[in-house]
């Protein structure tokens, strides 16, 4: 979960002295739904709402839902309640959205009285319009309509150090676990020439890095062979020359060589790609319908290898798909300690409702399911420490992204591991050499390498 902090200076959208009404926005999920929240609050800071950061001060709360996984969407029902008491105190305009809007729909409506207003994951454009008429006509409303190409929406970014960008909305690959294609619908990759011009906005108000959105980035142009691929798309935004790039989520059916050699030749795209391959067993990739082999996956994380050394692989993997028996488990952990992941993110498998595994029994128990979540975690910090130790003595390139609780400035390498650097006083959105002194499974630690002329 995701509240905002906003950026006043260097956002595309400004506010002025007459605004008076407020919006809350909290936000689950991906950097894809992150950016969303963005792009909401940049569409109603045109209409007049400025930031706050208390659903007590709103005028409007709106939650941007997750329905990936269902831990998730329960974490989302439970705000609710928090919504329902300041509705108690004072009037506030509630609006519920997102995946689990998107495939939710009437339920939510019967079951949760205090929502105001429904909307999906498309046609965000209509939000301002549905708040003023939930306001004067004081009747709740119900916005699903289906996904149809892309919206082009203001921005009311985050960071000051990131500058998130879409180019493809929608998934038509179908995974059998997955909801996406259904709270989402099918690929619609944006224009070009859309997202170059994002790119050079943000890389002129000062964004020392680009991240490249979608659901499967590697499927870019499927849908619109005119526009080029992928790898076409990556290179003109090398070109226009920010600091770093970076892309997410990459999908191993769609990853091409030619996005590899990309990556290889330019030095401002970051060596770190995020492939998830879900699974270690042929016949449970088979089930869910991923396209690949194990022996596909492993060629291609070879590849990248022997294309851009340095490159760090992180991936996803769940656990307990239906039917997955010890030995499909111990292929994965096969492939884990053969790929030698950065790090893992690893889920117990749970329906989500309207996909094709969810007609299956969910036949896994829940404690297997629990020890192999613990087991993948197990190894993949045994195999992230030894990496990150490797690092040890070495000098890096960090840029400084923020401060941690403690107070200590922190920011990530080029390869995409966290680095922690105590008592240094820099400033965020900087890239500086860092000479690495820690190593944890988690990241690294160290000291700012300050250039002698600065130390006199």
């Amino acid at each position: 979960m995701a509240s905002f902090r906003w950026i006043d200076e260097v956002s595309s959208v400004r506010y002025s002295e007459a605004m008076t009404k407020r919006v809350y926005i909290e936000t689950w999920g991906c950097q894809m739904n992150v950016h969303q929240s963005e792009r909401i609050a940049g569409l109603l800071a045109q209409a007049g709402y400025a930031p706050t950061t208390t659903i007590d001060t709103a005028d409007v709360v709106i939650f941007n839902t997750c329905a990936v996984r269902q831990k998730a969407e329960e974490k989302v029902y439970g705000r609710i309640g928090e919504v329902m008491q300041v509705k108690k105190r004072h009037p506030v305009l509630f609006g519920f959205g997102g995946c689990i809007a998107q495939v939710r729909g009437a339920e939510l409506m019967r079951r949760f009285p205090a929502i105001d207003f429904l909307f999906g994951t498309s046609n965000l454009a209509d939000l301002p319009g549905i708040i003023a008429r939930v306001a004067s006509d004081e009747e709740r409303i119900t916005h699903l309509p289906p996904a149809a190409g892309t919206e082009e929406l203001p921005v009311r970014r985050m960071s000051t150090v990131t500058a998130m960008v879409t180019i493809t909305e929608g998934c038509s690959n179908f995974c059998s676990y997955c909801i996406v294609p259904y709270s989402r619908g099918p690929l619609r990759s944006r224009p070009p020439q859309h997202v170059l011009a994002e790119v050079r906005d943000a890389v002129a108000a000062g964004y020392p890095e680009i991240l490249l959105l979608g659901q499967n980035v590697d499927s870019y142009g499927r849908d619109r062979p005119e526009y080029g691929d992928f790898a076409d798309l990556l290179e003109q935004v090398a070109r226009i020359g920010p600091r770093r790039i970076r892309f997410t989520s990459s999908h191993p059916r769609d990853m091409t060589s030619r996005v590899l050699e990309t990556v290889a030749r330019y030095d401002n795209i970051c060596n770190h790609v995020h492939l998830a391959v879900q699974s270690g067993s042929n016949r449970i990739l088979h089930a869910m319908n991923r396209g690949y082999t194990a022996a596909d996956f492993r060629a291609i994380v070879d590849r990248a290898r022997t294309l851009v050394p340095e490159i760090n692989v992180t991936t996803d993997i769940i656990v307990g798909y239906p039917g997955e028996t010890d030995a499909d488990f111990q292929d994965t952990l096969r492939l884990i300690e053969r790929a030698r992941f950065g790090t893992i993110f690893v889920a117990k498998y749970s329906p989500r409702p309207g996909t094709r595994s969810a007609r299956l029994p969910d036949d896994v128990p829940a404690a297997v399911k629990e020890a192999r979540l613990r087991a993948v975690l197990e190894l993949a910090r045994t195999i992230a420490l030894n990496l990150n130790r490797g690092f040890i003595g070495r000098t890096v390139a960090v840029l400084v992204e923020g401060r941690n609780r403690s107070g200590s400035y922190y920011g990530r390498t080029d390869d995409h591991r966290t680095v922690t650097m105590p008592d240094a006083e820099i400033a965020i959105g900087k890239i500086v050499s860092v000479r690495i002194s820690a190593a944890s499974s988690a990241g690294l630690t160290g000291t700012v390498d300050v250039p002698a002329e600065v130390r006199r």
